[in-house]
């Protein structure tokens, strides 16, 4: 199965109908299973994850969680998930008192799987509320995997690989490491310069899979394409053989 996770920079940057074009087309273009929608905006009753779901022919479901204020206001920021298949339960959890993470289970004949999705605290001096944060996911990832079906946790962690938030996650899941790897890049011209993750690989899909089937969880970075993106952060792509 392919799966994506994008931190889609809501409405920021002034040209949100553009670049919502953008996305569209990039998701279209990569075909994934299961996407995992970070930033993702609701404004004057429309969700973009609807739209996007619409036009891609996905189900989508939607979330607020603690995300930075958009310019406008009115506009919220959350978490959304976009499925190629029906839906069979979704739900929050919570990780703190604001920051949550999606969940969704689908089901494939007898199997099933669990797909999270969240996006942990971005300041640099919130490591504690990060690693609570990552703490609740393993808790929440050894509930789950207890009924033997996979698990997939896809999002915007805000931390690099070497930090204690995800080292802790990745005692319980297996990191799907894309190579080259970085998703927040000083090369995209919609990122702030001197930011404490710039030039890191902060986007992460992360699974529970066994030992001898890691090598075959294959990422890649898309989204990248110049003049400009269609976001701050790219994309990850990732095809995990969960259900095979």
């Amino acid at each position: 199965m392919r799966f994506m996770t994008w931190n889609v920079w809501g409405r920021f940057g002034g040209n949100w109908q553009w670049r919502q074009r953008r996305i569209a087309r990039t998701i279209r273009t990569n075909r994934p299973d299961l996407v995992a929608l970070q930033e993702s905006w609701v404004a004057g009753g429309l969700r973009q994850s609807d739209v996007l779901g619409a036009e891609l022919g996905m189900s989508s479901i939607y979330a607020p969680s603690r995300m930075p204020q958009d310019p406008d206001p009115s506009v919220q920021l959350g978490l959304a998930i976009l499925s190629r298949y029906p839906f069979a339960a979704y739900e929050r959890h919570h990780l703190t008192d604001e920051t949550i993470a999606l969940r969704a289970e689908i089901r494939l004949g007898e199997r099933g799987l669990h797909f999270l999705n969240t996006c942990l605290d971005w300041e640099e001096d919130r490591e504690r509320e990060r690693l609570a944060e990552a703490e609740a996911l393993v808790e929440l990832v050894r509930e789950l995997s207890r009924s033997g079906d996979p698990v997939v946790l896809a999002g915007d962690l805000n931390a690099p690989p070497d930090r204690p938030e995800i080292k802790r996650l990745l005692s319980v899941l297996h990191d799907c490491r894309p190579d080259p790897g970085i998703t927040y890049s000083s090369q995209n011209p919609y990122l702030g310069k001197g930011e404490w993750i710039e030039d890191e690989r902060i986007d992460y899909v992360l699974a529970t899979l066994d030992a001898d089937r890691e090598p075959r969880c294959r990422a890649r970075i898309v989204g990248t394409e110049p003049d400009p993106p269609p976001s701050d952060h790219y994309a990850v792509v990732t095809d995990i053989p969960v259900l095979n």
